[in-house]
């Protein structure tokens, strides 16, 4: 008996969100870590970019250390699509703990730099796996009044692992055991406990009922379909209604001949599936977020500000795990608000704030600069700001490039389609953590200025191209793109027409007898 049939509907959600966020958490460890790591004297020293006092000399090389990461998660996302789409969401979760295990221990042990260069490439790839898969499936497991929030409660542990990691940081650079080395592999190996957890949650979930039905293996899916929303009911109304929406969508998805990625990306042949238009929705959606928002540059930078306000190093070093701490409850805010607010609201509101605090902090640290006797008193206020920063980003900006790829996506393409999603995220976290060194170099606080500027022109953008998603079913989901244009207004127009349509539907079904539609079911098996 597999373990998850123990469960009723809300305890089932509750593991789903629990392997889920174990897998999330890994994430922002992996990607939190690197901080500490790199700032390590004998890290440095070994890596070959400074001398053993922990100098930099070869700045270009500490960056590319962590950016080659995201160029594995680049090739690793595309290959988890396909893997998940085809081999089903469970076995591309333990393939993805299998790589990250072994991107561990590679980055535990690494003797030189070339083995550390192999190591970073292989994590990315396995982190790319998680970030494919993982919000995709949960996304298919959940109720679609509750998706935002049930995705945003697994990404808790997102910034609840970059947060640890910056603790742990801080914690071991107080120890110089194993001439040091302790300091940066005990931080690497840290990470061997959630790549752990989700290998051995991975054999107590369910799989993803859509892609079950995809599979053919319809009698599975509708146990899990029962299960999570008819108290194991098979004959229960909104479980035949769910499995029956399901099925007739996976059929006309199927009838769609297959796409490469190329096609996908250029939208050839998809017809009113229109992929074009959601593969490029979610891969800028990523790009804007993880570089057009500053967050790179806030976070970067926040030791550099915590510095100019006059605190020491190792209060400036506490100062920026405590910002990453703040995270957490921004997250928790976004779990609570998401799906009642919306998307598109959730995104405008963010925006705006974002633009000033943006805004607030440049002219701060140019005051900082203009200003030396009252150095302090402008640092100190800009520092402030970088803690209110991190608690909207991650109210607002953070969770939704990562929920909204799960949700427009067909169901055979979703995994394959999400890939988009991790190539936009690779692209703009490690450009940004490339090029915003470059920015500071050359206009210094007015890097903060264009991102402050570009946080409003995304408010058209989002009114413009972004329909809104949340309270719909990933059924539903696919009518909002079948308008022939990409303007919201005129999709919505288009969704409301063919949802009068599957409406008339959903009301025939009920007035069949339910044993009708179960003979239906098992014929269609």
């Amino acid at each position: 008996m597999a373990f998850w049939r123990r469960f009723t509907g809300p305890q089932l959600l509750k593991l789903i969100i629990t392997v889920s966020a174990f897998a999330i958490s890994y994430e922002g460890m992996s990607q939190g870590v690197m901080g500490a790591v790199t700032v390590a004297p004998e890290f440095i020293s070994r890596m070959e970019y400074g001398d053993a006092n922990g100098n930099v000399t070869r700045p270009l090389l500490q960056g590319g250390i962590s950016s080659i990461y995201y160029a594995g998660s680049l090739i690793g996302g595309f290959w988890a699509g396909s893997f998940s789409d085809k081999y089903g969401r469970v076995a591309g979760i333990r393939v993805a703990a299998l790589i990250c295990f072994v991107g561990v221990i590679l980055q535990t042990a690494s003797i030189n730099l070339p083995m550390m260069l192999v190591a970073r490439i292989v994590a990315g790839i396995g982190v790319s796996f998680i970030l494919c898969i993982a919000p995709a499936w949960t996304a298919e497991l959940s109720p679609a009044a509750h998706r935002g929030d049930t995705i945003a409660l697994t990404f808790l542990a997102n910034f609840s692992g970059i947060a640890l990691a910056a603790w742990i940081g801080f914690a071991t650079s107080f120890t110089n055991a194993a001439d040091g080395q302790f300091r940066w592999r005990f931080c690497f190996a840290t990470q061997l406990l959630p790549v752990v957890l989700i290998a051995v949650g991975s054999y107590l979930i369910p799989e993803s009922p859509r892609w079950l039905i995809k599979a053919r293996r319809h009698e599975e899916a509708l146990e899990i379909f029962a299960c999570l929303f008819g108290d194991g009911d098979p004959a229960d109304r909104e479980v035949q209604v769910q499995y029956r929406e399901v099925l007739e969508t996976v059929q006309k998805e199927q009838e769609a001949p297959t796409s490469s990625y190329v096609k996908m990306f250029l939208g050839v042949g998809s017809g009113d599936v229109h992929l074009g238009r959601r593969i490029q929705l979610a891969f800028w959606l990523q790009v804007l977020m993880q570089y057009g928002t500053g967050i790179a540059a806030v976070v970067i930078y926040s030791g550099t500000i915590f510095r100019t306000a006059g605190f020491g190093e190792l209060k400036s070093s506490w100062m920026s795990a405590l910002s990453l701490t703040v995270g957490i409850l921004g997250t928790l805010i976004a779990a609570f608000t998401l799906d009642r607010v919306g998307r598109r609201r959730t995104l405008y509101w963010g925006s705006v704030v974002l633009s000033i605090i943006l805004f607030m902090i440049g002219g701060l640290f140019r005051g900082a600069l203009e200003y030396p006797e009252r150095k302090s008193e402008f640092a100190t206020a800009s520092a402030a700001f970088v803690f209110v920063y991190v608690l909207v980003f991650s109210s607002s900006w953070l969770l939704i490039p990562f929920i909204y790829p799960t949700e427009i996506f067909p169901t055979w393409l979703r995994a394959k389609g999400n890939a988009f999603g991790v190539a936009g995220w690779a692209i703009g976290y490690g450009g940004g953590s490339l090029l915003v060194p470059v920015m500071f170099a050359g206009i210094q606080e007015k890097t903060y200025y264009v991102f402050g500027a570009a946080m409003l022109i995304y408010i058209p953008l989002v009114y413009c191209f972004l329909p809104e998603t949340a309270g719909r079913t990933l059924e539903d989901i696919d009518h909002l793109f079948a308008s022939k244009s990409p303007f919201t207004w005129e999709e919505e127009k288009e969704f409301r027409i063919r949802m009068e349509y599957a409406e008339r539907r959903r009301e025939s079904w009920h007035e069949k007898p339910l044993d009708d539609r179960l003979e239906v079911s098992s014929d269609q098996t």
